[in-house]
């Protein structure tokens, strides 16, 4: 009974931290589609600005071909550089989500063998619900691949869409290009100072547009570096939780293999006791037949007081036909003033509860998730703060 509350509330760990891995991929996905939408934004801009400069371009040049040609060998190459800035900077991010889809990846691959690992070790009458978990294990874990997958998919997604969208800004550029070159070799007589004026002025605008850029993309950059950093921290304190949470099971697991080594100890030792009281009433039984006479004596043992380890009582797997443990009962007069913490919060609602309190009994009173509570709450039991039996936080005796 214990060991199935055990692996519920591993299992209920276990999908609250996997809903929390998709909620962060979900964020890491509308901050990469956030950035291509500002990148989109700023593409348009840049091409309606181009746009008209080039109609400008087109009402006032008729002449100086060569000259012009010049100047716009400079500005397409500026474009080019801008362009291959952002390829850059879109192979950056597309760098990073893979690396860190990886490391998840590789990550949920040691937790699953450190799980199997753990859930191997058992004896052989545990084997048929070992086999139940490990199947339900099995499909949790078909469900992440499949989600992962899922994200996968939506990721090449969008790069597909962004490289389908560079390559129409440059054959759009190119277009334009070719059109803008075809409008300059029509006149080439007339207008020269006017063109080296307009030129001179079209000149100090495209140095600003290239400045705004360089702030646009260093701001970008910024930005990028900063969610990536919280990104980080975040999967960090997820895995951080994690790790927790199987160290906890490792030490459940081990108090469980205590308590029930020292069980079995306690059976063998009354079923030879036993024994030995059934053949006494065997030798008695014979000598009243032989000679009529009871000649045996009982000799009342005294009771020993079995000690629990102190280990054993963090799990206390009771069963049905053992005694439950009797714990002193608390009386409280009033409410405790407002703790300063969510983990004295905890202990507080605890204490309040002589007879016991589940952690879903928590979620509504305290305002917190249930897996937050559990966590607090199994601190507080490793700190020997509170006592749990099956799935009861009980106040610690005094």
């Amino acid at each position: 009974m214990g060991l199935a509350s055990g692996m519920k509330n591993l299992t209920d760990d276990l999908l609250a931290s996997f809903k929390n891995r998709i909620q962060e991929n979900e964020e890491l996905s509308n901050d990469v589609q956030k950035t291509l939408d500002g990148f989109r934004k700023d593409h348009q801009q840049m091409t309606d600005t181009l746009n008209a400069n080039a109609a400008a371009l087109r009402k006032g040049l008729a002449h100086g071909e060569k000259e012009r040609l010049s100047t716009f060998k400079a500005l397409m190459s500026s474009i080019h550089g801008t362009i291959a800035s952002i390829r850059k900077e879109v192979v950056a991010i597309q760098t990073s989500t893979l690396n860190m889809i990886n490391e998840f990846a590789t990550n949920r691959t040691r937790m699953a063998v450190e799980l199997n690992k753990s859930f191997a070790q058992g004896r052989a009458g545990r084997m048929k619900n070992e086999k139940n978990r490990m199947k339900e294990f099995d499909a949790l874990m078909k469900n992440i691949n499949d989600d992962i997958k899922s994200i996968n998919d939506e990721v090449a997604a969008v790069f597909k869409n962004t490289n389908d969208m560079l390559d129409r800004f440059e054959k759009e550029h190119q277009d334009m290009s070719d059109e803008l070159r075809a409008e300059l070799g029509k006149n080439l007589a007339e207008r020269v100072e006017y063109t080296r004026a307009l030129l001179n002025g079209f000149h100090k605008r495209l140095l600003g547009i290239g400045k705004e850029n360089q702030k646009m993309a260093q701001k970008l950059r910024k930005d990028l570096a900063n969610g990536e950093t919280e990104r980080l921290s975040d999967y960090n304190g997820i895995m951080k939780g994690i790790h927790m949470s199987i160290k906890g099971i490792r030490t459940d697991v081990k108090n469980i293999k205590s308590y029930t080594g020292g069980m079995l100890n306690d059976l063998l030792q009354n079923r030879v006791d036993a024994s030995a009281e059934w053949k006494k009433m065997q030798d008695a039984m014979d000598q009243i037949r032989k000679t009529g006479v009871d000649t045996h004596k009982v000799v009342a043992k005294k009771e020993v007081k079995k000690v629990v380890p102190a280990e054993a009582k963090k799990v206390v797997p009771v069963e049905p036909a053992m005694e439950t443990p009797v714990i002193e009962e608390a009386v409280f007069t009033s409410f405790p003033q407002e703790p300063e913490t969510l983990e004295q919060k905890v202990l507080d609602f605890i204490n309040m509860h002589p007879g016991g309190v589940k952690v879903s009994e928590m979620e509504e009173p305290l305002k917190q998730t249930r897996m937050k509570l559990g966590f607090i709450a199994k601190e507080l039991l490793d700190e020997g703060k509170v006592l749990k039996v099956e799935n009861l936080f009980y106040p610690k005796s005094k």
